[in-house]
C-alpha cells in the first residue's frame, strides 16, 4: 500500500497518543501529519493542509466530529470515526458506510479500516453530504437513502427501492426494485436488520429481509414463502410465522 498521510482529531490527549502508539506500530505507511484536541484547531490546520485519512472521534465535550464536517464540507479526506458510543452518530455512520472503530480500538480492525480505504473509489465530498444528511436524520427515522459498497463502488439507494435481502455468510445481497442482479455487500443481515428496522423492514427468515411495503402475497405450498413485488419467492422460517399477522 502507498504512504498516506492522516490527522487526529480527539478531546483526550491519552487518546490521541494511544490510537497514534496503534498507527504507528501497526500502520507504518502512514505518516501523522498533526493531531487537534478542539474543531477550531482541526478547522485551521485541514483548511490549508491535505491528508488522506481523518480520524475523528464523534463526541467532543461540547463539540461533535460532525461539527468539524459542516465547517470543512469540501474535505477530501477518507473519515475513520474513533468513538466509545454515539447512538445516532453511529446510524448515520452506518448508512453512509463509513468506517468507525470503537474505544478502545483493536488493531485488527484498526488494520481493516486503513486497508479499506485503498479500495474506494466514490468522492469523498459525496460521502461527507451523505454523512451529514443521515447525522440529521437519525433522530427522527427520516432516512432516505443508505450508502451500499460493494467491491467497485459506493451506491446510493433509496429505501424505499429495496425490495428484499439475501444473507450469503458473512455477504448480504441486495434486491432492488426494477434492477435483475443485486447489490452485494461485505456486511452481515443482522447488521442491516438493525439499521433497517425502522424503515418497515423485517427479518421472516435466518438469510431473508424484506420490505413489508414490496409483498405482494403469502403461499401456504412447501411450508409457506413470500411473493414480492420483484416476483421473487422469499420463505418464512416457522419460527417467525408469527410476523405474518403483523404484516
Amino acid at each position: 500500500m502507498n504512504n498516506l498521510s492522516c490527522y487526529i482529531v480527539d478531546d483526550e490527549q491519552s487518546a490521541i497518543e494511544t490510537l497514534s502508539g496503534l498507527i504507528s506500530r501497526y500502520c507504518p505507511h502512514l505518516t501523522i501529519s498533526g493531531t487537534a484536541n478542539t474543531v477550531k484547531n482541526a478547522v485551521n490546520y485541514l483548511a490549508h493542509e491535505t491528508v488522506d485519512i481523518l480520524f475523528l472521534d464523534i463526541k467532543m465535550q461540547q463539540e461533535s466530529g460532525f461539527d468539524l464536517l459542516k465547517e470543512l464540507r469540501e474535505n477530501r479526506a477518507h473519515i475513520i470515526f474513533v468513538t466509545a458510543h454515539d447512538e445516532y452518530g453511529i446510524q448515520a455512520i452506518k448508512f453512509s458506510a463509513t468506517d468507525y472503530l470503537l474505544k478502545p480500538v483493536k488493531p485488527e480492525e484498526l488494520i481493516a479500516a486503513v486497508h479499506k480505504i485503498g479500495k474506494m473509489k466514490n468522492s469523498q465530498s459525496e460521502q461527507v453530504a451523505m454523512l451529514l444528511q443521515s447525522y440529521q436524520n437519525q433522530r427522527f427515522n427520516t432516512q432516505k437513502r443508505i450508502a451500499l459498497p460493494d467491491q467497485h463502488e459506493i451506491r446510493y439507494v433509496l429505501i424505499e427501492h429495496i425490495v428484499c435481502c439475501m444473507a450469503d455468510n458473512s455477504y448480504t445481497s441486495f434486491y432492488l426494485r426494477g434492477e435483475s442482479n443485486p447489490i452485494v455487500v461485505s456486511k452481515s443481515i443482522s447488521d442491516y436488520e438493525q439499521i433497517l428496522h425502522p424503515y418497515e423492514f423485517v427479518r421472516v427468515h435466518q438469510s431473508w429481509l424484506i420490505n413489508k411495503n414490496h409483498i405482494e402475497s403469502f403461499k401456504k405450498a412447501d411450508g409457506g414463502y413470500l411473493i414480492m413485488g420483484n416476483k421473487m419467492s422469499v420463505p418464512v422460517s416457522r419460527q417467525r410465522r408469527h410476523l405474518l399477522k403483523e404484516l
